[in-house]
């Protein structure tokens, strides 16, 4: 027993030394915490309160100058309104803001800090409400207007968790609203336009937030490193190369909002002021520090995504916008001199549409040139020559009317673009290829234009950036012409030659061939007579800008291709959105040059194809006649599938196709129901119209069934892009599981 209260008391001695040492390293790591906490806010804190002088000091700087600093005040004000407009990148505009020779150390310091500020508070991206006036829906005669479809769609994109799962929602949400035709076939394109200016506004916000409080000293440094990485989600093509989570959150934001629209009626809103407003003294500064920055911005390079589309926007600019300086508006060829031909007070409404609308399409341009390094006159560029041989191509050289200043600038971007350009094609020869920059198009109406006899491409300062692996496409089907002894382009040959495919050949000479015949599938194509070369060139196009966006990248000036639906100011849209990487591509590629081993893959068609082409099936109007007229039918058979392969029924895919069916079906309804004379309407008619006091029972049983013929005509129709009839007819399928 002596023995055994010692062992008990040095255990119990021991425990409470243990408890002790234990609570201690508690309460240090708590005060720890707590003391790092402390920090943190103290850190935050003094970080806002700086950001917040910034802000003061750029007013103070442009509104408050002298008369021989109106140059310098200018350019700092141009940097806030574009960062207000949206036409640049939010963070490369900080960057630049940081480096930017035209002004003094102090003012880049105080600038960058500004905008940075600007962006943590929302700040940024502003869309002018007017642009959505008129796209319905219009109950009875009364559109609904811009102010309503702006606060839906930031309201939707502002609460998701990822802003571009929200931002693909609206454009799912409007394309199946036009179907139904609530929103006339514009709705879709200036919603996604919008949608993409929201989301990049929620998500500079949040990744400014993110920056400031992770920077413990110097935040645009931070930034600086972050886009030299091309870290920055924001600058990202993201819905290029959707996750298949994204994709199924997209769906249910999109069904959220094509809800929300079907109910949506015409109220009275207040109306958004002039945006050029402000004061009468500060409107007459505004306008003094726009003529100031248009001269500034003239002697930078021109934007060939910008100015393009500037000029496409000119004639409506012209006819609904009199009060804006179309003269000055056509000569805008860069975000600083659009910013300052924008600038007007007074405008009416129809006015502050078309400018609205303009501003939204060169945003939602620009949103290519992203991750473009920031460069300015005096920054260290190679020489043409040299830039030329580390690329390994024979030469680049400008006509004599580019302006000197310039000629660096696209020395540096196109090195990097075709840095961009190998991380996909890897065997690409340039050696023989000749690069001229030109003030003059080389042609009417070309952005450029590739010579197959010289292998030179012309490439327009104004008008190239975006169009350069189109031409560079060009240039790889000559160079296999060549090896053949063809003249022109292997494609054309190919595809027009009567002869049979034999030989070593053969297999490029039928993928190429197979490309046309994939676009001549296409209901859109069936009219045009596309040449086999632009086919190829424009796939290539939409292939390297895929690949690049499978690894974050984004090349404005290799191609201003994003998406499906924001095709850049490209040429042909509809070849863009024909296919995506089929196997007829990539066997052209492989037997063409070298691809490395993700780009061999065929992946899944895109969401967005898939919806396309669920839109674009046949419906039976005898058949849709009947269900119209209420008459049992004996069309309708077994289901297609067994119970047992329902499982992926509620999957994102398929309910994106039951509601492409659904909103078909209802569309179709509502057409019948506007061509019948109001006092001959039936009751279903007066309910797909969504007219009082008839219930919206009346027509969910024929748009019911409707759908399910759809569905069931698009899973056995023969009449199909190649590479998609298996794919989606499955989908299509299943998607009737939910019925």
């Amino acid at each position: 027993m002596s023995a055994f209260l010692p062992h008990r008391l040095i255990r119990s001695l021991g425990n409470r030394a243990v408890r002790r040492g234990a609570l201690g390293l508690t309460l240090a790591t708590a005060l720890s915490a707590a003391g790092a906490l402390a920090a943190l806010r103290a850190r935050a804190t003094a970080a806002e309160a700086r950001l917040s002088s910034a802000v003061e000091r750029l007013d103070e700087l442009t509104f408050g100058a002298l008369a021989d600093d109106r140059s310098r005040a200018a350019i700092a004000w141009g940097y806030a309104e574009r960062l207000r407009l949206g036409l640049e990148s939010p963070f490369r505009l900080v960057e630049a803001a940081s480096r930017d020779p035209r002004l003094t150390e102090d003012e880049r310091h105080t600038v960058s800090l500004a905008l940075l500020s600007h962006l943590t508070r929302g700040a940024s991206h502003d869309v002018e409400p007017a642009a959505l006036d008129g796209i319905g829906p219009s109950v009875p005669g009364r559109p609904v207007a811009g102010e309503r479809h702006l606060a839906l769609i930031e309201a939707a994109i502002e609460a998701a968790d990822d802003p571009r799962a929200a931002e693909l929602g609206v454009r799912f949400a409007y394309t199946l609203a036009a179907t139904e035709r609530l929103v006339d076939a514009v709705g879709p394109i200036l919603a996604a336009q919008v949608a993409a200016l929201v989301a990049d506004r929620e998500l500079a916000r949040r990744e400014a937030m993110h920056v400031v409080r992770a920077s413990r000293s110097d935040p645009i440094a931070e930034i600086r490193e972050r886009r030299s990485d091309r870290a920055l989600y924001v600058e990202r093509p993201v819905l290029l190369a959707a996750a298949e989570a994204l994709e199924a959150s997209a769906v249910d934001v999109g069904a959220a909002i094509l809800d929300s629209l079907r109910v949506m009626r015409a109220t009275v809103v207040p109306l958004t002021s002039d945006t050029g407003g402000g004061g009468e003294a500060r409107d007459n500064a505004g306008h003094q520090l726009a003529n100031h920055l248009y001269a500034a911005g003239a002697a930078m390079p021109p934007s060939g995504a910008l100015a393009v589309t500037v000029q496409r926007y000119l004639p409506l600019i012209r006819s609904q916008a009199p009060q804006v300086n179309a003269k000055l508006l056509g000569k805008s060829h860069n975000s600083e001199m659009l910013a300052a031909s924008l600038r007007a007070s007074g405008l009416g409404r129809a006015e502050r549409r078309a400018t609205g609308r303009l501003q939204l399409a060169a945003a939602a341009a620009m949103r290519s040139t992203s991750q473009e390094r920031v460069w300015f006159p005096g920054d260290s560029v190679p020489t043409a020559k040299a830039a030329a041989a580390s690329l390994g191509i024979a030469g680049i050289a400008f006509d004599s009317d580019v302006p000197p200043a310039w000629r660096p600038y696209f020395v540096a971007v196109v090195a990097d673009a075709l840095a961009d350009l190998r991380l996909v094609l890897p065997g690409f020869a340039f050696d023989a290829l000749q690069v001229r920059f030109r003030v003059t198009p080389p042609a009417d109406s070309a952005l450029a234009m590739h010579d197959p006899r010289t292998r030179t491409l012309h490439l327009p300062v104004f008008t190239s950036a975006g169009t350069l692996t189109h031409e560079l496409a060009h240039d790889l089907d000559r160079q296999s012409a060549q090896r053949q002894g063809h003249a022109g382009y292997r494609s054309d040959f190919v595809t027009r030659s009567t002869a049979p495919l034999t030989g070593p050949a053969s297999r490029l000479a039928a993928s190429l061939r197979a490309l046309t015949e994939e676009l001549s599938d296409l209901p859109s194509s069936r009219s045009r007579v596309e040449r086999p070369a632009e086919i190829f060139a424009t796939r290539v196009d939409w292939f390297v800008a895929q690949a690049l966006a499978d690894i974050g990248i984004s090349s404005g000036f290799l191609s201003a291709v994003q998406d499906e639906l924001l095709t850049g100011h490209v040429v042909h849209p509809e070849r863009l959105r024909s296919a995506g990487r089929t196997q007829s591509l990539l066997t052209a590629l492989q037997e063409m040059t070298t691809l490395p081993p993700p780009a061999r893959v065929t992946p899944d068609p895109s969401v967005q194809s898939l919806l396309r082409w669920s839109l674009a099936g046949p419906v039976d109007s005898r058949i849709a006649a009947e269900i119209v007229r209420g008459e049992r039918t004996m069309w309708l058979p077994a289901r297609l599938i067994g119970e047992g392969e329902c499982d992926d029924a509620d999957s994102g895919r398929v309910r994106l196709v039951r509601m492409a069916a659904d909103a078909r079906a209802r569309g179709w309804l509502r057409q019948r129901a506007q061509w019948t004379s109001p006092g001959a309407r039936p009751g279903w008619a007066q309910s797909a119209l969504g007219h009082a006091p008839w219930t919206p029972a009346l027509v969910e049983a024929r748009v019911a069934e409707l759908r399910d013929h759809i569905l069931m005509s698009l899973a056995a129709s023969d009449q199909l892009p190649a590479g998609l009839s298996a794919y989606a007819g499955t989908l299509a399928s299943r998607a009737r599981c939910g019925g």
